[in-house]
């Protein structure tokens, strides 16, 4: 069982609403609370995210690395994008709650695609960016 449409459309507009509204402070908490989350699972990500899951950690890598200001080649609606989905993803308050067990992710899951969907050339530019510093 997957999600029904109703949560697919509510949790794509969260997204697209929180994108609006992504300041410095939410690249900031995107990063910490980001890191924190890919340290707690560690190489055991939740089922809905495994082959999501070298995606997130990039994810979460650019913001960290655009907030330090050692990243700064990519556009602010990118950074919108991957730090509003990083945060939905870190939030237990969402869609579909975190804690039922094999669906909790799966909302966290369709917003990282949207965000990937998004910022795929971004995401490529700076990986090649980390493997050659």
């Amino acid at each position: 069982m997957g999600m029904t449409k109703e949560q697919e459309e509510k949790a794509r507009k969260q997204f697209e609403e929180n994108i609006k509204n992504v300041d410095e402070n939410d690249v900031e908490y995107a990063s910490k609370k980001g890191q924190s989350k890919i340290n707690e699972f560690g190489n055991n990500p939740p089922n809905a995210l495994i082959k999501l899951w070298e995606d997130v950690k990039l994810m979460v890598g650019l913001v960290t690395d655009y907030l330090k200001g050692d990243y700064k080649e990519v556009p602010w609606n990118v950074i919108a994008s991957i730090s509003g989905a990083v945060v939905y993803f870190v939030s237990p308050i969402d869609v579909i709650p975190d804690f039922i067990p094999g669906f909790g992710y799966l909302d966290d899951a369709l917003v990282i695609k949207l965000a990937l969907g998004f910022a795929k050339s971004d995401l490529e530019k700076y990986k090649q960016w980390k493997i050659s510093k």
